[in-house]
């Protein structure tokens, strides 16, 4: 998913409330207490409210009532909008947007009276950016362009480039990364110029954003490292830890987990001591991505109960839905297959929601655009059209002064009726590929869907069996066990001996089962850890005959190794045991008494082909066309009546492709049998 998300940076950054702002709190509530202007008393409660606002918002709010009301007392209009802003940013804080944007609100009206442009783009932006918290990004590129207009009004620098930043935010969110990139790089050029640390490090960690989602990863972590030596200047405790998460989020992208892994727990060290709870769902949320994609699935699982815990608390519903996606590929991962499907349904829901409220969002905010750009038209058109009226009621007369308003009416007419039905065509264009992305979303749902039924089927196989093959011989072993206890003193020792070599025969066959059933079992789970090595073939070839050798003397069969003694393969030992194990006893469960296996090798380019060939009695081609299907497992008697579970040859398939190979049969009834695989040779 890179799934990669983007923390929006605002104007100002969580830090701890170290022991000196104690001191400088205690302080300020003692000047409080000495001083009887009102004005001034304003000043300190807003003094000690901003200090509280880094970790103590309760108390913050208490000191901002006490400051309201004495401004209002006082009638002192500048501290009663300082108030209000700082209320808002309170709102803003503890994720009450809605409160927020009143508060904001309320402060720009008086500032529209004292004509305070500086303060009224302030409010504006810090409008648009609790829109945007809220899903209204038509709203909030409307407030941030009139705060960009009147900064630019005024030359505020250090406004524009907080603009440039948000504007460049929206664009991100919305994918289109080579704007958002534009953006934020003409806000880096204002910082440069303001030589403002803090604002540079903000715009490389954008930029690294934009560079790494636009699959420029190598590119992005450069500008990472850059914004991270300027916020260890600045001992920016936050900027630090979202750098390490996106950081973290790339080398997921890179497939490096042990490294990704590193960055997200230090992320997570220094969110948890600042209590930022947005911080700590996304990078509990990436925690969960990569615990998964190392199959950690319990640890992935823990993560995403905790950012999804926190995502609700903050009211995120993008983290949300991933922390919904990561619990079930975990609990699918841990084989919980009703839990996997129960999650996987909560997120096809809030997605579908989601897509809904996009696809509304999209048409609201091209028309507000579309809305702001008529607008501003008009009011130059009307402008220029009462001039043009004026001048032309002295020096014209009234049939030429009618003729220029006919046409300016008429041009501006043909001008809107373009814009609309380019705006008409956008918006139909931007819902037919929403369309497009709903029935995306839903074709791969259903692949996930077909691969959990199959996965259940797989399982119902595995106990189908555990309960089959196993209740033979254990019946076997009971019986002739039973017999032997009941009537000890009247079998003879040949009898006795003869019932011994049952039960040994139905022990050696159990084991045999529950050798590859366990095998199987953790190659399904994924806990079988696959460690290729430098393995000499014809050695390991001639291990696994010593082994199955006394079941071939039983049935006088000849087991020749003609496999080349210079060939080194690269291999898993264990798989390539069980490999060979499996193909030379189904070679001599097939072969008829006094028969003959060969096994010989071939080199094929970087691979090298094994056969283990039999003179048993073949297999039909219906047989084949199932035999390495695990949803086909059937077993045939042996030439000697010897049982199977037929998991072997399953067995065989995923350790081959394992190593990047293949393995196929070519057999003729009654003539024989050839099982091929082939391996890597290995290379220095």
């Amino acid at each position: 998913m890179k799934n990669c998300f983007i923390i929006i940076f605002y104007l100002g950054f969580s830090s701890f409330l170290m022991g000196q702002d104690a001191i400088e709190i205690n302080k300020l509530k003692w000047e409080v207490q000495r001083e009887s202007v009102d004005t001034s008393k304003v000043n300190l409660y807003l003094k000690i409210a901003n200090l509280y606002l880094k970790s103590n918002t309760d108390s913050a709010f208490v000191h901002l009532s006490e400051a309201l009301v004495l401004a209002k007392k006082a009638a002192n209009l500048p501290k009663i909008v300082q108030t209000l802003s700082t209320i808002g940013r309170y709102y803003e804080k503890t994720v009450n947007y809605k409160d927020a944007i009143k508060n904001y609100n309320d402060a720009f009206l008086i500032c529209e009276k004292l004509n305070d442009k500086k303060k009224m783009a302030v409010i504006y932006n810090s409008l648009g950016i609790n829109y945007s918290e809220l899903y209204a990004e038509d709203k909030a590129i409307e407030y941030y362009l009139k705060s960009l207009k009147l900064n630019r009004e005024i030359s505020n620098n250090d406004g524009i480039a907080s603009n440039y930043t948000n504007i460049g935010n929206l664009y991100y969110e919305e994918e289109n990364y080579e704007l958002a990139e534009k953006y934020f790089r003409d806000a880096l050029l204002i910082y440069k110029k303001l030589n403002s640390k803090q604002g540079i490090s903000r715009a490389y960690t954008n930029i690294a954003n934009t560079l790494a989602d636009n699959g420029k990863v190598e590119e992005g972590l450069d500008y990472y490292k850059k914004s991270i030596a300027i916020a260890e200047e600045l001992n920016d405790q936050y900027g630090i830890a979202v750098n390490y998460n996106n950081i973290g989020d790339c080398y997921i992208n890179l497939k490096k987990y042990k490294e990704s892994k590193e960055y997200f727990d230090k992320a997570m060290k220094i969110a948890d001591s600042l209590k930022e709870k947005s911080l700590q769902a996304v990078v509990l949320l990436n925690i969960a991505d990569v615990e998964n994609k190392q199959k950690r699935h319990q640890s992935a699982i823990y993560a995403a109960r905790k950012s999804y815990a926190l995502a609700d608390e903050i009211g995120n519903l993008d983290y949300k839905i991933e922390n919904l996606l990561n619990a079930s590929r975990a609990y699918e991962g841990l084989g919980d297959n009703v839990l996997a499907l129960e999650r996987l349904k909560q997120y096809s829901d809030i997605k579908d929601s989601l897509l809904k409220m996009d696809r509304i969002k999209k048409i609201k905010l091209f028309n507000t655009l579309n809305e702001l750009e008529k607008s501003q038209y008009t009011i130059q058109d009307l402008s220029e059209t009462s001039e043009k009226a004026q001048l032309n009621y002295e020096r014209e007369k009234k049939y030429t002064h009618f003729l220029i308003i006919s046409m300016v009416v008429f041009a501006f007419l043909l001008i809107l009726l373009i814009q609309q039905n380019a705006s008409k065509k956008k918006a139909f264009n931007l819902l037919e590929f929403k369309n497009y992305q709903v029935h995306k979303m839903k074709d791969e749902i259903d692949k996930q869907s077909e691969k959990l039924k199959q996965l259940n089927s797989t399982k119902d196989k595995f106990f189908s069996i555990i309960a089959h093959d196993l209740k033979n011989p254990f019946n076997s072993i009971a019986g002739f066990t039973e017999l032997m206890i009941e009537n000890n003193e009247v079998y003879n020792e040949v009898k006795r001996l003869k019932f011994l070599k049952i039960i040994e025969g139905s022990t050696s066959k159990v084991s045999s089962l529950l050798d590859n059933l366990l095998i199987w079992a953790s190659s399904q789970s994924g806990k079988l850890k696959f460690d290729p090595k430098n393995i000499n073939l014809a050695q390991q070839v001639n291990g696994v005959i010593s082994f199955l050798e006394i079941q071939a003397i039983n049935k006088d069969i000849t087991i020749s190794n003609a496999v080349d003694k210079t060939i080194f393969v690269k291999a898993d030992e264990n798989m390539l045991d069980t490999i060979l194990r499996n193909l030379i006893s189904n070679a001599i469960k097939f072969t008829k008494l006094k028969g003959e296996i060969q096994i010989y090798s071939s080199l094929k380019n970087d691979f090298v082909e094994i056969t283990v060939k039999d003179n048993g009695v073949g297999i039909s081609e219906s047989e084949i066309e199932a035999i390495f299907n695990v949803n086909e497992i059937n077993s045939s008697l042996g030439t000697s009546n010897e049982q199977g579970s037929g998991l072997g040859l399953i067995l065989c398939k995923d350790f081959v492709e394992s190593h990047g190979g293949k393995i196929w049969v070519e057999s003729v009834i009654n003539e024989g049998s050839q099982f091929k695989f082939t391996l890597p040779i290995w290379k220095e």
